[in-house]
Parts: structure tokens; sequence; C-alpha cells
């Protein structure tokens, strides 16, 4: 029996069909759309290009599937802190001064991923493990710069400040903008702390005596200068008596108030 004109016509359209209905469940398992949300990037790798040096902004992308894959990164401000307890990277950091004391910090750095595929090709998705060492190793030998004494006293703003700079300069190499990095809570050896509490007391104690030794000095310069300025007055009045032709008789009379003045002014 013939085939009909219609059943010809769709059989000649059925391979076209089949291989859209394939494709269609190709891009549907393979996934070539991206969405990138909002503080996200997407690290694109091809096969055949490698990474690419610009991200994924957010917003959606076509992508080829099977020879591309993508790799999200967080591009907002994040937080890597070490502290005792609590939700943090690793404990407060321990570091030597340059006169061996211990100390330890509280340590929070903030940065953001400022160029996620050199971040990816230079560190890898684990990026924070790679970089969690250099922060620990240029605390370290920022610290050792530093006596205990320096450190606490007025001298912890300045090796902040240092540790700032440095890391924010080790890291910048890798894609990785510092924007902030702070040290709290330091604290030191029991043996150090009792050591310049006593330091302190006698420091204190020596000052109190430098201050006393000061004030009895100058209570004796005023003592001797009173003495000086009556042993002038008492010159004057002998030298005025001795000179006067009446000083026998004001001798004589016991008077030595008002007649004494009046011979001596005259």
């Amino acid at each position: 029996m013939p085939m009909s004109a219609e059943r010809q016509a769709w059989l000649s359209w059925a391979p076209q069909l089949v291989g859209v209905l394939i494709l269609g469940f190709l891009l549907i398992s393979l996934n070539p759309v991206r969405f990138v949300g909002n503080g996200e990037n997407l690290v694109v790798f091809s096969w055949f290009g490698g990474i690419q040096k610009e991200p994924l902004q957010p917003g959606g992308h076509l992508i080829l599937p099977v020879v591309s894959e993508t790799i999200p990164f967080d591009v907002k401000t994040q937080a890597l802190t070490w502290k005792d307890g609590g939700d943090s990277y690793g404990p407060r950091i321990v570091a030597l001064t340059r006169d061996g004391q211990e100390i330890g910090a509280e340590v929070t750095m903030q940065f953001v991923v400022a160029d996620p595929p050199k971040v990816y090709e230079t560190l890898g998705t684990e990026y924070i493990d790679r970089i969690a060492p250099i922060v620990r190793s240029v605390i370290s030998s920022q610290t050792s710069g530093f006596s205990a004494q320096d450190l606490y006293s007025t001298k912890r703003p300045v090796l902040q400040a240092q540790i700032r700079e440095r890391v924010a300069g080790d890291l910048s190499q890798y894609g990785i903008n510092v924007l902030d990095l702070l040290l709290r809570d330091v604290n030191f050896s029991k043996d150090f702390v009792a050591a310049i509490e006593a330091k302190t007391i006698s420091e204190n104690q020596l000052a109190r005596k430098a201050y006393e030794i000061d004030q009895a000095t100058q209570d004796a310069k005023t003592l001797i200068s009173e003495a000086q300025a009556e042993a002038g007055r008492l010159g004057a009045k002998a030298d005025a008596l001795t000179k006067n032709p009446e000083y026998l008789r004001v001798v004589q009379s016991g008077v030595l108030g008002e007649t004494l003045d009046t011979l001596i002014n005259r």
C-alpha cells in the first residue's frame, strides 16, 4: 500500500526533529547558562584558551558546555580572624619580640578578591589556606623588630601599621586587596608583666624621692636666702649704731624700737 504524502513528509522531518530534541536535551543537561549573583564573579576556564582574563560579572551568561567550566569567587569584603574560641580561622597568633619575649594577639584582616582570575591562577580555590601562612609569617617577622617594652608601651600602633603595609604588598601580587589589619587584645607573659609593674613601681618611688630631695633643696635655699637677708638687715643696723654719735645714748636708754629705726633712716 503506497505511503501517504503526509507520512512521507513527516518521515523526512523526523531526523531533524530528533536532532533538535537531542540537542535541546543536551543543552538543558549540560547547562550552558550561568547566572552570577551580586557580590560574586565567575572565573571561566576553557580547555582551549585556559583562564579568561576577565571574570563573569553579575547577570546571565552563556558558556560553551563540556569544554568550559566556571569557578565562583566571593568578591565582597571578607574577614580572616585568629582568636581563641568562637568562629575564627585559627587561635590567636603568638610571636617573639626582639628580646625573646612571647606575645599573643587576636588578629583580623579585612580583604577583597580584586582579581579573581589571578587568584585562581596563583592560589586556587582554597586561597584562604594559602594567604593565612603569609599573614602569620609577616606578623612573626615584623614583631621580631620590636622589644617587648616597646610593644607594652607606645609602639604597638607602629607594629600594626608595618604589618598591614607588608601584608598588603605581599597579597596584592596574587590579586587580593587588603583593606585593614588589626591587632587586638595583645598580651604578654605573666613574668614579663610582673617585671614591668615592679619596674614601674620602682621608677615611681625614685621619682617621688627625687621630688622630695628637690623640694628640700628649694626649702633650704629659701631659708638661706631669708637668713642672709636678715643678716644684712642686722648688719645695717649695727653699722648705723656704730657710726651714729648718739649710739651710746641709745644703748644706755635700752630703747631699740622706734628710736633705732629713726636713727638708721636719717
